[in-house]
């Protein structure tokens, strides 16, 4: 290093003239301990964070404190940036009073994720119920199922696996419903702890200004996302979540497999099992275009000398009525072109009255000449696509489901189900169907598979 001159007074130096300055090295060192600490200050969580970190909430702009909160922008903000243009005209507060007020604000929300997370706890639990009792019914079914198995010949094991397996499915198509919606309840009620979790830790926050941070960078776009949008009820501010959820309940239910097993696998062993479809008797409605057999088990269209009243199709109903329980019964139609069968609702006690097909809450098949069959139900008539002709319909009724099922008897086999909103006692309707100038003329006949069956008129 050559000569060069003092900055100060311009006399020439040489490294050598050089010396070191113990309190310029003191002064570096204290301010390099200095801003060691603060950066390990900074690097703590804001809930940890001293007092001196306040010092450093500065405008970044005007490297003022940021004493004021603009309401406007939902943002702290220094007495330089109030009197710009950018805030022209916007709301202040200080942010002592700002945060008191928004802190107000996020504990309204608490009181409303904590009430709503209790409620979903509470579906949670209840859902979880639901579950085991479904399981625990699946279950006794299957023992039910096999202790009726036993009592048939080995054939009939191929038919219990058979069912059993489409009770195992169906079963747990409902667990498995049942288990998506606890989950989804789960899901709702996890996302509400997490925002608690979130929100509570804010209002943990001492510092004003710290806290406004927090709002402007986090908590502000949060509330907004649970406001309901053009809300009109000023009395419920926020999203619930509980929008579209409920228990799924207890509603397993095998149908004929658990009421009336027996019947419908035995049928494969020629009618040789019990119990067999109920005993039911026809009301003679004393209409002179009818003709109810002695025995009450069936009906047709009267014989005719002319044609007049040739649309004419009368009806009749059953002697029992049925307000509960599950119910089946098998009607013989052979090869007719034309009939009904189906659930009269509203009977009145009259052993002599012409019945007709007229209430919206009846419900019935129907074989309709020249067009195929349909469903009439809650008032409507609906096409119904039927395989194969059937010999002999199976009406299985489920009164405390207000259920009604059509099968084809001969291969037992499900034809359509519908539901029916009548509370009051069913009766079996039985239409003969139009005459169709004496090709139709076939009677419709309640079968009965025990000792003492009626013969047809």
């Amino acid at each position: 290093m050559g000569q060069n001159p003092c900055p100060e007074c311009r006399r020439p130096y040489t490294e050598k003239d050089l010396q070191s300055s113990r309190l310029l090295r003191n002064m570096t060192g204290a301010v390099r301990q200095h801003l060691t600490k603060q950066q390990a200050q900074m690097d703590t969580s804001p809930t940890q964070a001293p007092q001196a970190l306040a010092d450093m909430l500065m405008c970044t702009d005007h490297e003022e404190k940021l004493k004021l909160f603009c309401e406007t922008d939902q943002k702290l903000l220094c007495v330089v940036c109030r009197d710009g243009e950018k805030h022209k005209g916007h709301q202040f507060k200080p942010v002592k009073e700002a945060a008191q007020i928004i802190k107000g604000t996020l504990k309204g929300v608490m009181c409303f994720l904590i009430k709503e997370n209790e409620q979903l706890n509470g579906l949670a639990q209840k859902q979880a119920i639901e579950v085991t009792m479904t399981q625990t019914k699946g279950k006794n079914l299957s023992a039910q199922i096999s202790a009726q198995f036993e009592e048939m010949h080995c054939f009939l094991k191929k038919k219990e696996a058979e069912i059993k397996k489409q009770l195992e499915a169906q079963e747990q198509t409902v667990v498995t419903a049942m288990c998506k919606n606890s989950s989804m309840i789960s899901e709702r009620m996890m996302n509400g702890k997490e925002l608690e979790c979130i929100f509570q830790s804010a209002l943990d926050i001492n510092q004003p200004d710290l806290f406004l941070q927090w709002w402007n960078e986090n908590g502000f776009r949060r509330i907004e996302a649970m406001k309901i949008k053009n809300n009109e009820n000023s009395h419920i501010k926020y999203e619930t979540r509980l929008e579209g959820l409920n228990v799924i309940s207890n509603s397993f239910f095998f149908g004929p497999y658990e009421t009336h097993l027996p019947f419908f696998v035995c049928k494969a062993m020629l009618r040789a099992v019990k119990p067999v479809p109920e005993l039911l008797s026809i009301k003679d409605p004393g209409d002179s275009y009818l003709k109810v057999s002695p025995g009450g088990s069936s009906v047709r269209q009267a014989d005719r000398q002319s044609n007049y009243y040739k649309d004419y199709n009368p009806g009749v109903v059953s002697e029992q009525t049925f307000q509960s329980g599950q119910h089946y019964w098998e009607i013989e139609v052979g090869n007719k072109l034309d009939w009904s069968i189906g659930i009269k609702t509203d009977v009145k006690i009259s052993s002599k009255k012409k019945w007709k097909k007229s209430d919206s809450k009846d419900v019935y098949l129907n074989l309709i000449d020249g067009q195929g069959y349909t469903l009439s139900s809650n008032g409507k008539e609906v096409s119904v696509e039927v395989k194969r002709k059937p010999s002999k319909i199976g009406l299985y009724l489920d009164c405390d489901r207000k259920q009604v099922s059509f099968y084809d008897a001969d291969i037992m086999t499900l034809i359509v189900v519908t539901q029916y909103k009548s509370t009051l006692p069913c009766s079996v309707a039985l239409f003969p169907g139009i005459y169709l100038s004496g090709k139709n003329i076939d009677p419709v006949t309640i079968c009965s598979y025990g000792s003492d069956s009626a013969c047809s008129p």
